[in-house]
């Protein structure tokens, strides 16, 4: 539990935001590189480590992480009150979904070529706020990043460019009962699991080839997912992700069954865009007969949102594949809460249901 929360920490400081990857891209591939037997990036960013397995007639699996989280983009820089002076005020867009009610009043880290600057997200005071602007939240298009510059020009001389990533400077903080408030828990906490499976399994002679992938753009629509596996001789894949969990007072369990603490999410189906996709079947078996003949705590349910899963379903002639993960509060906000028992427990699952995988296992659903 220490080592992985240590993992997990340094994975999140690094700060990743979707299409700038790279940072993360590096991290992923030296942790990986002790581990297994070959790793590699591809031009689209997605990075791939392989454990070769001992028989060939073994299914072979993917595991698979996003490496982005959400984040913003300098739009420009420019005079919040719209006239001829410039003073250095940042605007800037989301890059994936963060929830626009937690923006205001943050300090944000703007990842520079010169390295990182730290602002903040300014709101009008509220001595002056009229009473009908008081309780609504302005668009993004209103909200602009203080970085104490005094011009435009001086912004630019720190490193501030248009195009220049930008995640939440919040730092990881420790709750009781083993739960942790931090960004970007989606997905470093799935970065850290498989970086954790590969630590498991490196001294072990298992069946079945391991394929460790760290996918890019994943919060900008599964766009990494959907290529990573053209080239790769993969009969199956887990995409490992984190997912909104209900049991807060804001929230009903008709709408959110799952509860951190309980145990990673075997995902039965996404509800995407108004549909209900169904992940594989046989492999779902799998891990549930996997959790429960080992005691391992797990959950079944309905993810609402899409995972890398339903790209790589789609993907060559269709891989088959399902989705496991770590329940999470306050989704795409700089506070995600989950329970490290549960990132834990989703370690201890893939690890024993890989041991597992041999030449007798099927992926077909009959």
């Amino acid at each position: 539990m220490k080592e992985l929360k240590e993992l997990l920490f340094k994975l999140i400081e690094v700060g990743s935001p979707s299409g700038f990857e790279e940072p993360m891209m590096a991290a992923l591939k030296s942790e990986l590189e002790p581990l297994v037997d070959e790793v590699y990036d591809t031009p689209r960013g997605n990075v791939v480590g392989v454990q070769r397995g001992t028989d060939p007639e073994a299914p072979s699996i993917a595991l698979v992480a996003h490496m982005d989280q959400v984040g913003f983009v300098v739009s420009n820089i420019d005079d919040i009150y719209g006239g001829s002076e410039d003073r250095g005020f940042i605007r800037f867009r989301k890059l994936g979904g963060p929830v626009t009610r937690a923006i205001q009043g943050q300090q944000m880290r703007l990842l520079t070529e010169k390295g990182p600057i730290v602002g903040v997200v300014g709101l009008k005071p509220g001595h002056i706020t009229r009473p009908e602007e008081a309780n609504t939240i302005p668009p993004i298009e209103e909200m602009y990043i203080d970085i104490g510059a005094r011009s435009r020009e001086e912004a630019m001389k720190m490193g501030v460019a248009i195009g220049t990533p930008i995640v939440y400077n919040a730092k990881p903080v420790e709750l009781a009962n083993d739960l942790i408030a931090s960004p970007g828990v989606d997905d470093n906490g799935g970065c850290a699991a498989i970086i954790a499976v590969a630590r498991a399994l490196k001294e072990t002679q298992i069946p079945a080839t391991v394929y460790y992938i760290g996918s890019v753009e994943e919060e900008t629509g599964l766009r990494g997912a959907g290529t990573v596996l053209y080239d790769l001789d993969v009969d199956m894949a887990v995409a490992i992700d984190t997912f909104p969990a209900g049991w807060q007072p804001d929230v009903v369990m008709r709408d959110l069954f799952y509860e951190i603490g309980k145990g990673p999410g075997i995902h039965v189906a996404h509800v995407s865009r108004g549909n209900i996709i169904v992940d594989h079947n046989r492999l779902r078996r799998w891990l549930v007969d996997t959790a429960e003949g080992n005691g391992i705590p797990y959950q079944m349910g309905i993810m609402h949102g899409g995972t890398d899963a339903i790209s790589i379903m789609q993907t060559k002639a269709g891989i088959p594949a399902i989705t496991l993960g770590i329940p999470r509060r306050y989704s795409h906000s700089p506070v995600e809460v989950f329970d490290l028992n549960d990132l834990s427990n989703l370690v201890k699952l893939l690890v024993t249901a890989i041991k597992g995988l041999d030449a007798s296992f099927s992926t077909h659903r009959i």
